[in-house]
């Protein structure tokens, strides 16, 4: 049954069902309907026709939706397929096959760490982690092109929220604020590249984030008191000496802790990183000074079953049998270990970057050029030269091995002191240096 009426509350709130489903058109609104079932149930519909096609749309239950809601849809609905030509039955299913097949946030993650694997991302781990930890909980399951500003507004806020109640969070949160974002705005580029999203929603926002850059050197006493009592406060013998080879070798701590016994070559004393071993994707040759061999020496006993030198071992003393299956030590191990023992130690706020930067920082201070401790940290000049790059790889040995000769000789005028008022001045130790035909 079908007929034509006003669409006015008094009449549709009184219609009664029938035994079979009923259609009642609105007057002077072509299409725009109001069926009812025999329960009762009724429901504003549209009506038009694609072709030859007649099409039918659900607007909504009446009175959930109101006349005047109703009309609103209907009339857009209208425009679409009598001033535009379109089919909204059409794009409605176009829409919800498109939905049906698009990624959530957590399902592209896995997509963008593949692409980053396969990059050879030296990141990736760390990112990886960040993902877990502040990005899927918040919005993990949302489509990734439904991901707007606000919801990255979230995610920082959440995580200056979770460091008021940490101690050791580096200035509130906001460096984390800053790594954060970092990798997300990467992940959502990925997703603008792949076409995927049109604008990347964390440029759309102002950070809360801030540098975690430092300038922490620490002094010549400080030094002294590092190498000499980090090994008799409790922190674990491979921990601790993991630590000192930080600070004798320059390099950083995630290139110390994944360092392999494969990787030390004995016969020119140099621990050698290929490519996808360092930051700046290229390879890297340290040579070793007599701290750095003794160290691999000390610890050979307690991980040499192990393809790492610096294995995570809390033994205390030399096992009759190394094990074979430990781990790398973890991320956090080097700089826990500091953050529990700087009372002991007497040395206020320093971390495992501060020592890499201590003998960069003392062996330019004492004569030699700031090139030579560039050469040692591994940075990048922002060449890229592909001679340079890949071809000369063996070039600057000297001028490593000149200065890791120079920080062996400035360590021991240190660390072979019988106590802190026996350490030489800088101008002392200059003078030493020169004597010494170092530079």
């Amino acid at each position: 049954m079908s007929a034509t009426i006003r669409f006015i509350d008094s009449v549709v709130r009184n219609i009664k069902p029938s035994d079979k489903r009923q259609i009642f058109w609105c007057d002077s609104c072509p299409g725009f309907g109001l069926r009812v079932t025999p329960s009762g149930g009724k429901t504003f519909v549209y009506k038009y026709m694609n072709g030859r096609q007649s099409r039918w749309l659900t607007i909504g239950k009446y009175p959930e939706w109101t006349i005047r809601k109703a009309r609103a849809q209907y009339d857009r609905y209208y425009d679409q397929v009598h001033d535009y030509g379109r089919d909204p039955v059409q794009e409605i299913k176009e829409e919800i096959e498109r939905k049906k097949n698009r990624n959530t946030v957590s399902e592209f993650i896995e997509i963008y760490l593949d692409y980053a694997r396969i990059k050879g991302k030296v990141s990736v781990d760390v990112e990886e982690r960040v993902f877990n930890r502040d990005i899927k909980p918040v919005i993990g399951s949302k489509p990734i092109d439904e991901v707007r500003p606000g919801d990255i507004e979230a995610i920082q806020r959440r995580i200056i929220k979770r460091a008021k109640s940490k101690s050791n969070a580096t200035r509130s949160g906001r460096v984390a604020v800053k790594n954060t974002l970092a990798y997300t705005r990467q992940l959502f580029n990925l997703a603008k590249k792949k076409r995927l999203i049109e604008t990347n929603p964390v440029t759309e926002i102002e950070s809360l984030g801030s540098s975690g850059s430092r300038d922490r050197v620490l002094s010549f006493k400080e030094i002294w008191l590092f190498w000499n009592r980090i090994e008799n406060i409790g922190i674990p013998p491979v921990t601790a000496r993991a630590l000192k080879f930080v600070l004798v070798t320059m390099q950083r701590s995630v290139e110390v802790r994944n360092i392999r016994y494969s990787s030390y070559k004995p016969d020119e004393n140099v621990w050698q990183m290929e490519v996808h071993e360092t930051k700046n994707r290229t390879m890297h040759r340290v040579p070793m000074n007599r701290y750095a061999l003794d160290i691999i020496e000390q610890v050979r006993p307690f991980t040499r079953a192990y393809p790492y030198i610096f294995g995570a071992t809390r033994a205390s003393f030399i096992p009759e049998a190394p094990n074979p299956d430990l781990i790398i030590l973890g991320e956090t191990a080097l700089p826990q270990a500091i953050y529990r023992s700087r009372k002991a130690l007497g040395i206020d706020d320093f971390c495992p970057h501060d020592l890499r930067r201590t003998g960069a920082t003392w062996i330019t201070a004492v004569g030699l050029p700031k090139l030579y401790a560039r050469l040692m940290l591994n940075h990048s000049d922002g060449d890229r030269d592909v001679t340079g790059e890949v071809y000369v790889q063996y070039s600057y040995d000297f001028e490593k091995r000149r200065a890791v000769e120079v920080w062996e000789f400035v360590l021991d005028q240190i660390v072979r002191c019988k106590n802190v008022k026996d350490i030489p001045t800088l101008d002392v130790l200059r003078e030493r240096v020169r004597e010494a035909g170092l530079v």
